[in-house]
Formats: C-alpha cells, sequence, structure tokens
C-alpha cells in the first residue's frame, strides 16, 4: 500500500537543540498546535523541552520527523501508522547504515546549517537572541490557524555573500541528489530569520538562473532541473497562501503569458506584492486570453501584470494587451515585462501597456507606484 515510502530521515544528522517555539513549527509543518499536543501526549513520540517562559521548544530534528510523518499522512496513513512505519524504518536503517562521506568536505557537513542559532552562518552577534525574542512573541496557549512571521525588517542584518554562497552549493546538492527534505532544511533558517522578498531576490532567484545555466551546459539533467524548479514552485506557492490577504482594497492580477510555461518569476512576484499587503489574484502558467478579458470584465482590478519568457509567445502577449486596450473604461493598466525582452527590447514599445524591467526589488517599487496611480490611498 505504501510502496515508495521507504525513505527514512536520517535524524542523527539534524541539531537536537530545542529553539522552534509551536507557533514556528505549525508555518513550517503545517501541523496545528493543539494536534502536536495531542500527538505527543497519545503517541510520546516527541518531547519537546520548555523555555524559561515554559513555552514548548522543538529541534530541527523535531522539525524534520513531523514534516516526515505530515508526508505520510497525507498519503493516507493514520498518524500511528505513520509512527510505526517510522520507527520500523529507523530500526532498518540503524542495522544497515548508508556509507559515510567525506567529513571534511562543507557541503556534506550534517550540522553546516543549524536551526540553533544558525551558527554554521556566522551571523553578526546577537541575531540568535533576536530571533528567539521574536519568537517569544507568539504564546503557546493560541492554537489557531498559523499566521505569518513578521520579523521587523530594520532590525534584520543583510543575508551575508558567504551565506548565500554556502545556501545555494547546499541547495545545488540537494537537487542533484532529489533530496527536498535537505533543500527545505537549507531555507527553512533564512526565511525565518530574514525577509521573504530578500530570500526571493539574493537566494532563490539566482539560484534559478544558475541551475539554467547548468542545464544549457549539460553539467545537470532536465531531471535535475524539473526537480528543482518544482521544489521552488511548490515552496512559492505555500508562502503564497500562508501570506496575508488584504480584502477591501482594489485587485492585482499576475500571470503568464498565453502559451507561457515557466512561471517562477510571476510566482514570486506574486508572493512580493502579497507580502506588501496587495491584493493580488495569481492565475499561473499560460493565461487563456478570453478566460482573462472575462475576469477584468467581472471584476475590474487595478493592475494586471503579465510575465513572458519565451518570446515566440510575443504575438499571444501583444494580442491580448491590445483586448485589454479596447475594454471600456475604466480598464486596467496593463504591466508586462520578463526574459524575453532581454534579448528583445525594442519589442516593449509597441505593445499597448507598462513595461517594467529591473531587479525584485525595483520591479516591485514601480508596480507599488502604479497601484498607487489607480487610486490607493
Amino acid at each position: 500500500m505504501y510502496e515508495g515510502f521507504n525513505a527514512c530521515p536520517d535524524l542523527e544528522k539534524y541539531s537536537g537543540e530545542p529553539v522552534y517555539h509551536t507557533k514556528v513549527v505549525e508555518q513550517i509543518t503545517g501541523i496545528r498546535a493543539n494536534t502536536l499536543r495531542i500527538w505527543e501526549r497519545r503517541y510520546h513520540f516527541l518531547t519537546p523541552k520548555r523555555a524559561e517562559n515554559d513555552y514548548r521548544l522543538y529541534s530541527e530534528r523535531d522539525v524534520v520527523l513531523l514534516r516526515w510523518l505530515k508526508e505520510r499522512i497525507d498519503n493516507g496513513m493514520s498518524i500511528s501508522e505513520a509512527i510505526n512505519f517510522f520507527e520500523r524504518l529507523d530500526k532498518v536503517r540503524k542495522q544497515h547504515p548508508p556509507k559515510q562521506v567525506d567529513a571534511a568536505s562543507p557541503l556534506h557537513s550534517p550540522h553546516v546549517f543549524t536551526v540553533a542559532g544558525l551558527q554554521a552562518f556566522t551571523l553578526p552577534r546577537g541575531l540568535e537572541q533576536q530571533l528567539r525574542a521574536q519568537q517569544d512573541e507568539f504564546p503557546e496557549q493560541e492554537v489557531s490557524a498559523p499566521e505569518p512571521l513578521h520579523f521587523p525588517r530594520e532590525a534584520l542584518p543583510q543575508l551575508p555573500e558567504e551565506i548565500l554562497l554556502l545556501a545555494q552549493e547546499r541547495l545545488l546538492t540537494a537537487f542533484r541528489n532529489l533530496d527536498d527534505t535537505e533543500a527545505h532544511m537549507v531555507l527553512t533558517p533564512l526565511l525565518i530569520t530574514y525577509p521573504v522578498e530578500q530570500v526571493c531576490a539574493d537566494l532563490i532567484t539566482p539560484t534559478l538562473w544558475k541551475i539554467g545555466e547548468l542545464w544549457e551546459n549539460h553539467k545537470i539533467t532536465v531531471t535535475v532541473e524539473h526537480f528543482a524548479s518544482n521544489f521552488f514552485r511548490g515552496l512559492l506557492t505555500n508562502l503564497f497562501h500562508m501570506a496575508p490577504r488584504p480584502m477591501h482594497v482594489p485587485l492585482v492580477m499576475i500571470s503568464c503569458a498565453p502559451g507561457e510555461a515557466h512561471e517562477l518569476a510571476a510566482l514570486m512576484l506574486a508572493l512580493v506584492l502579497r507580502l506588501q499587503n496587495v491584493r493580488v489574484a495569481y492565475l499561473g502558467q499560460s493565461i487563456e486570453s478570453e478566460g482573462l478579458i472575462g475576469s477584468i470584465q467581472q471584476l475590474c482590478p487595478a493592475l494586471v501584470c503579465v510575465s513572458l519568457t519565451i518570446p515566440s509567445h510575443l504575438p499571444d502577449l501583444l494580442s491580448l494587451a491590445q483586448q485589454i486596450q479596447k475594454l471600456p473604461s475604466p480598464r486596467p493598466r496593463f504591466i508586462f515585462g520578463g526574459q524575453a525582452f532581454l534579448e528583445y527590447p525594442n519589442i516593449a514599445q509597441d505593445i499597448p501597456g507598462v513595461y517594467i524591467h529591473g531587479n525584485m526589488k525595483e520591479v516591485v517599487k514601480q508596480i507599488q507606484t502604479l497601484y498607487t496611480q489607480q487610486g490607493i490611498a
């Protein structure tokens, strides 16, 4: 029944130091706090430590196990079956341990990325205490649906270059091994500690470019490229749906151009704008023009943002822009951009709408300005 579930997490490779508060564990695993308490009381498979304020503290090792159990449950097991299954697999793994890798290699060091203070990142002094203090804002007694974490951005340091380089190396190694658990463990401490848009701009986007470069140079297979793209798509989608949803402001629609399947840039933009308190509807890949025009007429969005990567779809984008331009007032502002216009910059002037380009921060700033011009305070 559970064929293919035989990948048992090696918990010993992850930090056992208690750091995560219950609210943070909810964010990472998708498991409610009251569910965690029931599981702990009934099955005794986790024993979180207690902080000085008596809040539960979970370790990186606990998070890995909870994520693994959640995956089993999502695929049809009960919690008791999942725990028993893990115990059987873990017993077999300990009886037949995997071959040891070169401990001298930083890419294979099991504690290069640890949740406990992120020591291996060589972060500025005091950041660990700051992270713990931020987590203390979430009292353990709350058992409502998880809310996104908001750290004071002016108090957070910039992501140091050495962290970014090491994180990218670890991600590329995880992708070559088709190891999404390792990839999550690389990104989770960064997403908790730094603004999501900063991680997107400084780590995820350069990593995607690097993956594309490696694929073009035949240094990774299309299988690895697809695995990495699907990993980031899933991560960004989850973050998008967890972000706050402002309801009483005009709408922004974001999608890929008709025929365009490369969606990560558009998805990342949708996520960052939603985190900036913009009401966003993300429509995904290869939007169908007729349906989009119908939705525009029904919902009257302030802006429609469309991304294009493959130049062969430029005629379809032009047609869509022209259809939007013919709509009666008040029509939305049509915004477009993407990698295709880096190859054909002169074509942008022939498309009715606003062409935007630049890095993520610049693009978001331009869109926010246009959003304000449409009458949003």
